[in-house]
C-alpha cells in the first residue's frame, strides 16, 4: 500500500511541477511546438512504416558500427599499452647503462685532468704557473729567442 502512495505522489508532484512550469509563456511555446511536430511525424510514420523500419535499420546499424569501432580502439589502445609495460624495462635499463657509460666517462675526464696537471707541473715546477701562461711564456720566450738569433745575424 505504501508503494501506491509513493508512485502517486510522484505521478502528483510530476504534474504539478509541469503545469507550474507551464505558466511561463515561451515554455508553453515551446511545448505546443515540439508537441505539433511529434504530432506530425507520428502521423507520417504511421502512414508510411517502411520508412520507419528502414530508420530503425538504419540507426541500428550506425550503432553496430560505432560499437565495432570503439571496440577496434580500445584494444589498439590496449595494445599500445602492453607494448610500453613491456618496453619500460628496456628502457630503464638502457637509461642505467647511459647513466653509468656517462659516469666512466667523467672519471676518465677527470683522470686525464689530473695526468695533464701533474704532467704541466713536472715540467714546470713553478706552483704559480698555469697551463694557459706556460704556453703563453713557451711562445713569448721562442718569440724573444728568434729576435735574439736575428739580432745575432745581422
Amino acid at each position: 500500500m505504501s508503494q501506491n502512495k509513493l508512485m502517486t505522489g510522484i505521478v502528483v508532484g510530476a504534474a504539478v511541477g509541469a503545469l507550474v512550469s507551464l505558466l511561463d509563456r515561451n515554455t508553453r511555446e515551446d511545448v505546443m511546438n515540439k508537441s505539433k511536430k511529434a504530432s506530425e511525424n507520428a502521423k507520417y510514420y504511421a502512414s508510411n512504416k517502411d520508412e520507419l523500419k528502414s530508420a530503425f535499420k538504419e540507426q541500428a546499424e550506425r550503432a553496430q558500427n560505432l560499437y565495432a569501432r570503439i571496440s577496434e580502439d580500445a584494444s589498439y589502445v590496449g595494445s599500445k599499452v602492453e607494448q610500453v609495460k613491456k618496453l619500460v624495462p628496456e628502457v630503464k635499463e638502457v637509461a642505467q647503462e647511459a647513466q653509468s657509460a656517462v659516469m666512466e666517462t667523467k672519471e676518465a675526464v677527470v683522470e686525464s685532468k689530473e695526468d695533464v696537471v701533474s704532467a704541466v707541473k713536472e715540467d714546470n715546477p713553478s706552483p704559480s704557473s698555469s697551463l694557459t701562461d706556460d704556453s703563453s711564456s713557451k711562445n713569448g720566450s721562442s718569440s724573444s729567442s728568434t729576435d735574439s738569433q736575428n739580432q745575432n745575424r745581422n
